[in-house]
């Protein structure tokens, strides 16, 4: 078991968004969540990275079966959720997925750097390096993005619609990788790709305010 979600009550400003959620995600799981927007979805992701704080409920992570405080995550999130306008380099956006979700900006090693160049190179963005994120497509923030999620070679995977803006090659590379990671990691995607979510998640559950287990 690598994370477990107990009797979960989360929201914004007092108004609740996800309601009575219990989840087990298990080593090497995969668990496709789907849903209507505005039904409680990232919510959910938020709560299972640690940056929304439920209402009521507990969450605890393990690894080989110990409880630990933390896992270590990659994350992806949407991209509506990014501050294109602060004066950052893609090559920093990618190293930030070195660091907690919690400080994503900090000083980096020369080896963390490496790693991140490795990285960018795998997903095909090393030419980007320098480039600021304000000048990025919608479709080349996405790779970043992917990239920052992948680069800590994280134990747990959480990506929120990764489909989103990118091209039919590029979905097809993105989804290749994340069935290769599945082989070492736990992930957990939302998507509206109902056809890849059925074919590949080992879990598959819809998230409308409460949980309700599809597979």
């Amino acid at each position: 078991m690598a994370v477990i979600l107990k009797d979960i009550n989360a929201g914004y400003n007092g108004r609740i968004q996800l309601r009575d959620a219990n989840i087990d995600i298990d080593d090497r799981d995969f668990v496709g969540i789907v849903g209507p927007n505005g039904g409680g979805k990232t919510t959910l992701l938020r709560v299972i990275l640690g940056l929304l704080k439920p209402y009521s409920g507990s969450i605890e992570y393990l690894r080989n079966g110990e409880r630990v405080d933390s896992l270590s995550v990659g994350y992806l999130p949407q991209t509506r959720d990014i501050d294109t306008d602060f004066p950052i380099s893609v090559g920093d956006i990618v190293t930030s997925g070195l660091n907690s979700p919690r400080h994503l900006f900090s000083g980096y090693t020369r080896e963390q750097r490496r790693t991140a160049e490795e990285t960018m190179r795998t997903i095909g963005i090393a030419d980007m390096a320098r480039r600021p994120v304000k000048a990025l497509s919608g479709g080349e923030l996405q790779r970043v993005l992917f990239a920052r999620a992948l680069v800590s070679r994280p134990e747990l995977l959480i990506l929120d619609e990764p489909d989103n803006f990118v091209d039919d090659n590029f979905e097809s590379f993105m989804y290749d990788t994340i069935r290769n990671v599945n082989n070492e990691a736990a992930i957990v995607m939302v998507s509206h790709d109902r056809q890849f979510v059925e074919s590949y998640a080992k879990k598959i559950i819809e998230v409308n305010e409460r949980i309700k287990i599809l597979r």
